[in-house]
């Protein structure tokens, strides 16, 4: 539609990374040492889950590319 999106993608980016860690985290005490050891999938994706929060920037830029659009000092 030719609208700006960069706080939506900001959002999204934010809360989807913050949500894949918080299940890979969850997994992997579930699972023990056992959730840790590379032959496991749950290892993969804590690694994954990991890259996600600083590969597509880092929670404290999304935050502030968030409160910049909001029209906040951050």
């Amino acid at each position: 539609a030719g609208k700006p999106f960069k706080a939506e993608a900001s959002m999204a980016k934010l809360i989807s990374s913050e949500a894949a860690m918080a299940n890979a985290r969850d997994a992997s005490h579930i699972f023990g040492g056992y959730g840790f050891m590379n032959e496991n999938p749950v290892a993969r994706h804590y690694r994954d889950s990991k890259v996600l929060e600083v590969g597509e920037g880092t929670t404290e830029v999304q935050l502030m590319v968030i409160a910049r659009t909001l029209g906040l000092s951050a």
